[in-house]
C-alpha cells in the first residue's frame, strides 16, 4: 500500500496546515525526492520552481514540492518527515530559498576537524551550521534558542541519547542566495532553477572533463600527495583518461598568480568536474602562497612589504607611524631611503594588487561577472561553503550565467588529511551528485545547486536508484564486490559494512584489501575497517602505513594513532624512517608514536637500526630519537596538569582537551580514575568523560565502555551522567 502512493498521480495539493502546501507528484518512478521552499520564494518563482519540478520527474524522480511559512527547523522537519513515511523510497531532498537554519551544538565529533570550546566562545561562533538536521532522521535533537541577531537561526543540541554517528536517511541540497551579491534574490533563484531544469534536457554527457587544482600551503605542499592523487583519479575517471586530453591535474607552483588561467578554465564549455583542494575563508579561496624570491630584486620587493606592512600593523595600536617606523629603522638598521615609498598610494596599491592575485575571492567573481561552467565544483578547503552567511564562495559558484549546477563545501573548517574524493567516481557511472555526497557526509559538508544532477553512465545500469530500494539487498551487495570498477566495488563494500550489525566482515575487507587492483578500493577497505577495532584493523594498518597509494599510507599512519595496538609499532616506524618523502605519512607517524609507550617505541627505533644499514645512522637515529623525547616530554607534562588537583580548573580543562586530538593510550586507567575520584570538580570530570568518547577506534574502547557503564548510576549528577551516556554511545558504533 505504501509502495503505491508513490506512483500515484496527484496535481492537487495535500494541506499539511494552514501555512504549509504539499504538491504531490505528477508521475510514477521506484524512487521520490523533495522541493521544500517558503512561501515566499514559491510565490516569487513559482512558474521556474514547477518547470524544476517537472525537469526532475522526467528525469526518473518522483517529485513533491512543499511550501510554507516556516517558523523554525522543526517546522519545515515536520513536513519532510511527513512525505518520508508516506514515501519511505525518498531519496533526497533540496531546500530553496529561506529555509531556517540549525547550527548544532554537542556534535563536533561528526565534524572532520572543528572543535571550539562551546562554553568559552560565542554561540554563533562555536555552533555548526548543518543540514544534517534535515537529512539524517536517525539523529536526535533538542531545541535551545532563536538567534538574537539573525531569526532565520536556530539553535540545538544533539541529544546524548542520540545515535552520535551520521548516517543521513536521504540526500539534501540547499539553493540559497548569497545576499551580498545584490539584486532580486527571487529573480536569480528563478534563473537558476530555470538553467538546472534545461540541464536535464542533455542525457548523453558522459563525465569525461575533469580539472583538479591544488593550491598552496595544502597538504604541506607534499608533491607525492598532489602526485599521487593521480592514482585514484584514474580509477574514479576512466574516460577523462583516453587519447585526448579529458583531465588536467593543476598545482599552485606552476605559475604566481594561477588564478587567472583558473579563471580560463572554469570557462570552458565542456568541463564536468572542477576540484578545488586548497585552503580557504566563506568568501575567499587560497590559490598561491607568497612568491618564491630568485633574484636581488624580489628578495627587497619582498622585505619591503613585509617591513612596510609591520609598520602599519604596529602603528594601528600605537597611534604613531613615524615612531614606530624609526623604531624599525634602528632595530633592522634601515636607511630612510627604504621607506621612501610608505606614503606612496600608487606603492600601497600594486602591493594590494600582488596579495590580492594570490586569492580568489568574491568580489573577483562579480566584478569580472565569471560564468562558470564546470557542472561540479567540489571545494574541500574551510568555510567555502557558509551558506549561514551573508556571501559565501560556494553561492557564488552556482549563481551566475554559466552552466555550474553543483557546489560541495564546508561551513566550518575541515581536515586536511582527509579522503575528499571517496567515492567520487560514482557520478562517472551515472549516480546522482546527491547520492555520492550522502554516503561521504560529514557536519559540516553539504550541496549547494540541484544534487539531482548525474552524467550519462560508462555503461547502463541501475545503480543509483538502487543505493535507496535495494539497501537491504545483501546478496545484490555482495554481488558487486568483483566489480571491475573501484568505486563500484568501494560502495558494495560500504553497504554490506552499514547491512554488519553483528561485524562479521572484517575478514572479508580484509582479504578485499589484500587483493583488489584497485587504490581506491584499498583505500575503502582501510576505511571501513576502521568501524570493527579488532585484528584485521591491526592487520590492515600493519599493511596500510606502507601502502602504495600516498593517502592509503597516510590514514594507516592516523589511524594507527588512535587505534594504539603497540603490535603496530615497528611498522610505523619502518614507515616514519623508510619513507621521509611523504611528508603527510610522516606527520602521522610520529603523531602515533607519540602516543604509544615511550620505552616501547624507543625499543622499536633501536630494533629497526638495528636490522637497517643506513647512511649517516647514528645522526639519523639520534636526530629522531630527540624529537619524540621532546614530544613526549610535551605530552608527561600536558598529562601532569590533567591529573593535578590543585592546578586551576581551565588549566585542567585547556589540557584534557588536547586529549581529543591526541588519544594517549597509556592514559587511559589514569583518565578515568580521574573521573571516578568524587574530588576532583565536576566540570573537570564532565570534560574528561568527553574526551574518552574521542577513543573510538582504540584498542581500549571497549574496556573504556565496560568501565564506564559500571560506574553509570542514576545517582550522579546529570551533567556528568548525560555525558557518559554520550561517550558510551560513541565508543559503541
Amino acid at each position: 500500500m505504501m509502495k503505491k502512493l508513490i506512483y500515484l498521480s496527484f496535481l492537487l495539493p495535500l494541506v499539511g496546515n494552514a501555512q504549509t502546501t504539499i504538491i504531490k507528484p505528477s508521475v510514477k518512478h521506484p524512487t521520490a525526492f523533495a522541493i521544500v521552499t517558503d512561501n515566499q520564494t514559491y510565490a516569487n518563482t513559482k512558474e521556474a520552481m514547477h518547470l524544476y519540478k517537472d525537469a526532475v520527474e522526467a528525469d526518473g524522480l518522483a517529485t513533491y514540492l512543499i511550501s510554507g511559512n516556516f517558523k523554525n527547523p522543526d517546522d519545515v522537519k515536520l513536513e519532510i518527515v511527513k512525505v518520508y513515511h508516506e514515501c519511505p523510497t525518498l531519496e533526497g531532498i533540496v531546500l530553496v530559498g529561506d529555509i531556517p537554519i540549525a547550527l548544532v551544538r554537542n556534535a563536533q565529533h561528526m565534524t572532520t576537524a572543528f572543535k571550539m570550546n562551546e562554553k568559552s566562545f560565542p554561540w554563533p561562533e562555536s555552533s555548526v551550521p548543518t543540514d544534517r538536521f534535515y537529512d539524517d532522521l536517525h539523529l536526535k535533537f533538542e531545541y535551545l534558542k532563536q538567534d538574537s541577531v539573525n531569526p532565520q537561526h536556530h539553535y540545538y543540541k544533539l541529544t546524548e541519547d542520540s545515535p552520535q554517528h551520521l548516517n543521513p536517511t536521504f540526500y539534501s541540497a540547499r539553493i540559497k542566495y548569497p545576499e551580498k551579491k545584490g539584486g532580486d534574490k527571487y529573480q536569480a533563484i528563478a534563473a537558476y532553477l530555470k538553467k538546472a531544469a534545461a540541464a536535464k534536457a542533455d542525457k548523453s554527457n558522459k563525465l569525461d572533463q575533469v580539472f583538479s587544482f591544488n593550491g598552496g600551503s595544502y597538504n604541506s605542499d607534499c608533491l607525492l600527495v598532489w602526485m599521487d592523487e593521480e592514482k585514484a583519479y584514474m580509477e574514479n575517471f576512466p574516460l577523462a583518461f583516453g587519447r585526448e586530453m579529458g583531465f588536467k591535474h593543476w598545482n599552485f607552483r606552476m605559475r604566481h598568480p594561477m588564478k587567472y588561467r583558473l579563471f580560463d578554465e572554469l570557462s570552458r564549455d565542456d568541463i564536468d568536474v572542477f576540484m578545488f583542494h586548497e585552503h580557504g575563508m566563506p568568501t575567499g579561496q587560497l590559490i598561491n602562497d607568497e612568491l618564491a624570491c630568485t633574484s636581488l630584486d624580489s628578495r627587497y620587493k619582498m622585505l619591503k612589504s613585509t617591513f612596510y606592512n609591520a609598520v602599519v600593523d604596529h602603528a594601528r595600536k600605537e597611534q604613531s607611524t613615524d615612531r614606530v617606523r624609526l623604531q624599525m629603522q634602528e632595530k633592522r638598521h634601515l636607511t630612510d631611503v627604504f621607506f621612501k615609498d610608505l606614503d606612496n598610494r600608487e606603492w600601497w596599491a600594486a602591493d594590494s594588487a600582488h596579495y590580492a592575485d594570490e586569492r580568489i575571492n568574491t568580489i573577483d567573481l562579480m566584478s569580472r561577472n565569471l560564468k562558470t561552467n564546470p557542472k561540479f565544483i567540489m571545494f574541500d578547503a574551510c568555510y567555502n561553503g557558509s551558506f549561514h552567511e551573508e556571501d559565501y564562495i560556494a553561492g557564488q559558484y552556482i549563481f551566475n550565467d554559466g552552466h555550474t549546477l553543483v557546489a560541495q563545501g564546508n561551513t566550518r573548517n575541515v581536515l586536511q588529511d582527509r579522503w575528499t574524493i571517496e567515492m567520487i567516481g560514482l557520478m562517472s557511472h551515472g549516480v546522482r551528485v546527491g547520492q555520492y555526497n550522502r554516503i561521504i557526509a560529514s557536519l559540516e559538508g553539504h550541496l549547494f545547486g540541484d544534487p539531482t544532477l548525474r552524467f550519462a553512465p560508462i555503461e547502463e545500469n541501475t545503480w543509483s536508484v538502487d543505493m535507496t530500494v535495494r539497501k537491504t539487498d545483501k546478496a545484490y551487495w555482495e554481488s558487486l564486490l568483483n566489480s571491475k570498477y573501484a568505486d563500484i566495488q568501494s560502495l558494495a563494500m560500504r553497504m554490506l559494512a552499514d547491512l554488519d550489525t553483528n561485524k562479521t566482515l572484517s575478514g572479508k575487507f580484509l582479504e578485499i584489501y589484500r587483493t583488489t587492483p584497485f587504490n581506491t578500493t584499498r583505500m575503502e577497505a582501510i576505511k571501513l575497517l576502521s568501524r570493527y577495532k579488532d585484528g584485521s584493523f591491526t592487520e590492515v594498518l600493519k599493511e596500510g602505513v606502507n601502502d602504495a597509494y600516498e593517502l592509503a599510507a597516510r590514514l594507516s599512519a592516523n589511524y594507527a594513532a588512535f587505534n594504539g595496538d603497540e603490535s603496530l609499532i615497528p611498522y610505523v616506524v619502518d614507515a616514519l624512517v623508510e619513507h621521509n618523502e611523504r611528508l603527510r605519512v610522516q606527520m602521522g607517524a610520529k603523531k602515533a608514536l607519540s602516543l604509544f609507550p615511550k620505552e616501547k617505541v624507543r625499543r622499536e627505533v633501536d630494533a629497526f637500526y638495528a636490522r637497517k644499514d643506513r647512511q649517516n645512522e647514528d645522526d639519523e637515529k639520534n636526530r629522531l630519537l630527540r624529537g619524540l623525547e621532546a614530544t613526549f616530554a610535551k605530552d608527561a607534562k600536558n598529562h601532569t596538569v590533567v591529573m593535578d588537583m590543585n592546578a586551576s580548573e581551565k588549566k585542567r580543562i585547556a589540557a584534557i582537551r588536547t586529549v581529543r586530538n591526541f588519544t594517549f593510550h597509556p592514559y587511559v586507567e589514569d583518565y578515568l580514575n580521574l573521573i571516578r575520584n568524587e574530588s576532583n570538580p565536576l566540570e573537570v570530570r564532565v570534560a574528561m568523560t568527553e574526551a574518552l568518547g574521542w577513543f573510538t577506534q582504540s584498542v581500549k574502547s571497549p574496556y573504556i565502555v565496560s568501565e564506564l557503564k559500571k560506574y553509570n548510576h542514576p545517582s550522579l549528577p546529570e551533567d556528568l551522567r548525560l555525558e557518559i551516556e554520550q561517550t558510551i554511545n560513541r565508543l559503541t558504533f
